[in-house]
């Protein structure tokens, strides 16, 4: 849970407290703890006390159980509270509950209202979901300039998924031109920052570079973080022989990495590899 400011105009000591107890809970990792149950103690009364910033970690502190027995509609109750007063916040977490069906109706639409809020009010994580939203046309027509801009707008806020997902945009021509070295760029921010997705999509532009080493390095990297996409990539490598000769054995070792990982493509090439496509 991100920190938060909390709200000057009621109950500032109690608020800060509140969080001074959360913390310690956090650090110690640990819901149950004294620091947790007085932490949701106070954050209670600020909140009732009208405590905007309260209320939005009091949801979440419902959410996930932090002192309290876990109750998402609860959770809910208070991210309504806080979200009535535009807290950015508690608009993202309450469009999360939204999206999923978490403690409310299921509601896309309302979902990315709340999204839009969050995003306006400058929140990196609800500016890439409405990205997402404009990309995918869910409840929107398609708009592949507003999903770049708001992804980059999140990238830039250091979001690293909207890094990557503006790579894959400039990756795959899509509005305006393929562009490899803004793909790579986008690529390396995410990568830096952690996101080894990322790393797959360097690999793929080192590949129609046909820099292989480079390729096989990315992908080789981002099969170590546990990506499938990157497995099932190194098993058509192996197969069809980009650099080298075929190797099905390789190939097989790959595909059965990915396809235990859930990736539908491995899956089907490794059925084809065993005789089994039916």
């Amino acid at each position: 849970m991100p920190r938060t400011p909390f709200d000057n105009r009621f109950l500032p000591a109690i608020a800060q407290r509140a969080i001074m107890y959360f913390y310690r809970a956090r650090f110690a990792n640990n819901r149950r703890t004294c620091y947790a149950s007085r932490a949701a103690e106070l954050l209670l009364t600020a909140a009732e006390a009208g405590n905007i910033s309260a209320a939005s970690m009091l949801g979440m502190v419902y959410y996930e159980g932090w002192g309290v027995p876990p109750d998402a509609e609860v959770a809910a109750h208070w991210l309504h509270r806080a979200a009535a007063e535009q807290h950015p916040l508690a608009c993202f977490n309450l469009a999360v509950l939204y999206d999923n069906g978490i403690g409310v109706t299921k509601n896309p639409n309302t979902a990315r209202r709340y999204y839009s809020v969050a995003a306006r009010a400058g929140c990196p994580e609800a500016m890439y979901a409405v990205g997402t939203y404009y990309y995918w046309g869910h409840g929107v027509e398609p708009d592949y300039a507003k999903a770049r801009k708001w992804f980059r707008r999140s990238a830039r806020l250091g979001n690293a998924t909207a890094m990557r997902e503006l790579g894959r945009l400039y990756q795959r021509s899509i509005n305006g031109g393929r562009n490899s070295a803004l793909a790579m760029r986008w690529f390396r921010r995410a990568l830096a920052v952690g996101d080894y997705k990322a790393a797959t999509g360097l690999g793929v532009e080192y590949a129609i570079e046909e820099d292989f080493p480079q390729a096989r390095h990315y992908l080789e990297q981002a099969a170590e973080h546990d990506e499938a996409n990157a497995m099932y990539l190194l098993g058509r490598w192996a197969e069809e022989g980009w650099d080298t000769v075929p190797n099905p054995a390789d190939a097989r070792f790959w595909f059965r990495e990915a396809a235990n990982r859930g990736h539908e493509r491995a899956a089907w090439r490794l059925a084809s590899f065993e005789g089994d496509t039916c």
